[in-house]
């Protein structure tokens, strides 16, 4: 498969007419990574930025003690690292793979000629990534605003609605996913099971699956379980 169809359905590059596809994937660098293989280091010289292929990252910071801390993980279609063309010359984070991936990388002295050659170009990739921003400020109110329940009632949708399935799997451990809901693992695993208990969802081991979607989507709305 090609640069430019890898990279269509991009939050980068959505917007993009044939030709302007063509122009940003020229420059693009597809590279391949196995799952545990570290993407970049925290400190590392920050030469460019990614767009997620295929596949999963995680971006984390570790303490002097050897604990992680995960800030983000990235899906599909995300731009990640671009603090190298906003600011800053080193990566603030660490990113690792977490499945076999494929990532386009952008050098920033490259991608910055390409915008202004072509000031349209820049606008557009200007309107694709407040997509991006709008779902991180979506993430954002809905760990400050619901709930827990209703914050694990909106993931297990989100990502059912992203796969196209009733089930789904779960790519972390459950204490990393309490983490990235705001919550803590004993409160997620106590949700789950009266989420189960009331025959909304069904918990097996990584994998859930809904059964009944009308009542899960009012719980992520606020309702209680």
């Amino acid at each position: 498969m090609d640069k430019e169809t890898l990279l269509h359905d991009s939050y980068l590059c959505h917007d993009l007419d044939v030709d302007e596809l063509e122009a940003v994937a020229s420059i693009a660098v597809l590279r391949t990574v196995v799952k545990g293989e570290l993407l970049f280091l925290q400190g590392d010289t920050a030469t460019g930025f990614y767009v997620l292929l295929n596949g999963r990252v995680r971006l984390y910071k570790s303490s002097l003690d050897g604990k992680e801390y995960t800030l983000h993980h990235i899906k599909p279609g995300q731009i990640f690292a671009e603090v190298a063309i906003f600011r800053g010359k080193r990566f603030p984070a660490n990113c690792v793979a977490q499945e076999d991936t494929t990532v386009a990388f952008f050098p920033k002295d490259d991608f910055l000629r390409l915008l202004k050659k072509s000031p349209e170009l820049a606008l557009k990739i200007i309107a694709s990534l407040s997509s991006f921003l709008r779902d991180f400020n979506r993430q954002l109110e809905e760990l400050s605003l619901k709930e827990v329940p209703g914050r694990i009632a909106s993931f297990i949708l989100n990502e059912s609605e992203q796969t196209g399935k009733n089930t789904i799997t779960l790519d972390t451990s459950k204490t990393e996913l309490a983490t990235r809901l705001g919550t803590i693992s004993e409160t997620l695993s106590r949700n789950l099971r009266k989420l189960q208990d009331n025959n909304i969802i069904t918990v097996d081991r990584d994998k859930i699956a809904i059964r009944d979607k009308n009542r899960l989507s009012a719980i992520a709305d606020g309702e209680k379980i």
